[in-house]
């Protein structure tokens, strides 16, 4: 992914404004009004920048609880002004920022909801975002709840072959292979819960290396 450094928008009082955040000098140094959610981790700015949170990623809409993120997402910037630290353009031209209202960072709000999760670029440093997922997911709410993350099919128990979708590929377990116990069905990452092996293979999943 390629990252391109951007400068500060300079804004008006901004001595004013870090008073009332709290937030120090740099977190007042860019803001913008939200126009559109696109999902529960990226908006659109009155200017139609793209702006992406910051080692905050939220399910995709197809996913448990994607739409519900998206819900959250509106209720705490659309229409509203936020402050940006940038941290650099991707590569599909989207701001990855930290984010913030006159409420707080909004990555920690959409964590401790459990409607997200954390993934350290390196860029998060001397934040507690990794604390806030940890306390969401043994309280086990939003995606970490039975709803979204399992080990039982409760639609079916029969149809309890386990297709996990991770970074490397997808791969599905069957009872019997050594670490189907421990594998959990985490529907909010696109895993999904199949009847039968063939059922697996044709939705593009591959046995699992530690599969008889």
């Amino acid at each position: 992914m390629s990252k391109k450094k951007v400068g500060w928008k300079k804004v008006v009082a901004v001595s004013v404004i870090t008073t009332s955040l709290g937030l120090g000098f740099w977190a007042s140094k860019a803001f913008y009004t939200i126009k559109e959610v696109v999902d529960g981790d990226t908006f659109v700015t009155n200017e139609n920048r793209y702006v992406r949170l910051d080692s905050v990623n939220a399910p995709e809409l197809e996913f448990c609880l994607g739409k519900e993120a998206k819900e959250e997402m509106k209720k705490l910037v659309l229409n509203k002004k936020v402050f940006l630290k940038v941290t650099y353009v991707d590569d599909r031209n989207r701001l990855v920022a930290s984010v913030y209202t006159m409420n707080g960072n909004v990555g920690e709000k959409m964590l401790v909801k459990g409607l997200a999760t954390f993934k350290d670029k390196g860029t998060q440093q001397g934040t507690n975002l990794s604390k806030i997922e940890s306390a969401a997911r043994k309280a086990m709410i939003g995606i970490y709840s039975p709803m979204c993350t399992q080990t039982e099919n409760p639609g079916n128990s029969k149809c309890n072959i386990k297709g996990n979708v991770v970074e490397d590929g997808m791969f599905y377990h069957h009872p019997g292979c050594q670490s189907y116990a421990t594998t959990l069905v985490q529907l909010y990452l696109g895993d999904k819960w199949f009847c039968t092996e063939s059922e697996a293979i044709r939705a593009g999943f591959i046995k699992a290396d530690n599969c008889p």
